[in-house]
């Protein structure tokens, strides 16, 4: 059934009953006004919001109603990770065009909450809309942290080591991949569309960051390193150096690199929503996150430091100490 047939109360109806579960903390959930939420004692909200558009962060031709989910709601969970908080409760604002058929919306809302659950996230409320001719959804999702354990961009200063959880590079070489064979990739090419199409937002390592006070700044990479890391230095008031050989990249990107004659670390440079998470380290602390990366709680990869502003943000590669050039991906500006 489309729907145009079904109609938004019965979207609605049928939402209410796969995921509202009224509780303690959540006297009122969906179907109401608005719902109403308990906050637990003594802790801080988290809000945030991500925008994903059909033509601009996905295509239909590639990526399934599911897919576009967990993106939707991968994107938000990596913004409350880089706070170090605890993600709760998410509300989703989906607008469809008429002929959309309600299976793919319910695959829409599965890849949302397949993924929310993982992370005891619980959908509270939203709004359908038609849309003349694109899907557009919008997440807001609701996190909790305990008082001055956020983690801000603002944090950092010189001497700081920089490190990241994960390789970076996956989702660059996916979208383009997918772009070169029209959605449909060789099975050699899995593991980099899966990273584009369904990335996994680093919640359990940013909360361990935030508990353990190791972090002096954060951010998640989801506009490309790039970006994000000047993002992180203009807060700060700080500048910054990375060390090209140290960036990590997975075995199948420098094997697709490879392909293409290219350094898998362009790659790394150039891309975005690898949805990893960017954090700088007091020195005196660095022995702490090297501990718990060889005991397996934490993915840590040192790739630089932080440095005095008006050094810039720099590349050191086999040319020596380069200004960065790599943007990253900005709205209203960049394409992908």
């Amino acid at each position: 059934m489309e729907v145009r047939r079904a109609g938004e109360r019965r979207i609605i109806r049928s939402l209410r009953r796969r995921f509202d579960r009224p509780s303690p903390s959540l006297p009122v959930g969906i179907g109401d006004d608005t719902a109403l939420i308990r906050p637990s004692a003594g802790k801080h909200l988290l809000v945030t919001t991500d925008l994903l558009v059909e033509g601009i962060d996905f295509r239909t031709a590639w990526s399934s109603f599911r897919q576009i989910g967990h993106k939707a709601m991968a994107a938000n969970l990596s913004d409350i990770a880089s706070m170090g908080g605890i993600p709760r409760y998410a509300l989703a604002a989906v607008a469809l065009p008429k002929k959309t058929e309600m299976k793919s919306v319910h695959l829409l809302y599965s890849g949302m909450m397949t993924l929310a659950r993982q992370y005891g996230v619980r959908l509270i409320g939203g709004d359908t809309s038609g849309s003349p001719r694109f899907v557009m959804v919008t997440v807001v999702l609701i996190g909790e942290i305990e008082p001055h354990r956020a983690v801000r961009r603002d944090g950092c200063r010189p001497g700081d080591r920089l490190f990241v959880t994960g390789p970076l590079g996956d989702s660059r070489a996916g979208l383009e991949i997918l772009k070169a064979t029209g959605g449909n990739p060789a099975r050699r090419h899995r593991h980099l569309v899966q990273k584009h199409l369904a990335p996994r937002p680093r919640v359990r390592e940013g909360r361990l960051l935030s508990l353990r006070g190791l972090a002096s700044a954060m951010i998640d990479i989801s506009d490309g390193i790039g970006s994000d890391l000047r993002r992180l230095c203009e807060a700060s008031g700080a500048g910054a150096r990375i060390d090209l050989a140290a960036l990590p990249v997975s075995r199948p990107l420098a094997r697709y690199a490879e392909t293409k004659k290219r350094d898998p670390r362009r790659y790394a440079l150039e891309g975005g929503e690898d949805f990893e998470l960017l954090f700088t380290v007091r020195p005196s602390r660095v022995k702490e996150v090297r501990r718990l990366q060889s005991s397996g709680l934490l993915r840590a990869h040192p790739i630089g430091e932080i440095v005095p502003r008006s050094r810039g943000v720099t590349v050191t590669g086999p040319r020596g100490e380069t200004p960065m050039k790599e943007t990253g991906y900005e709205h209203f500006i960049s394409t992908r």
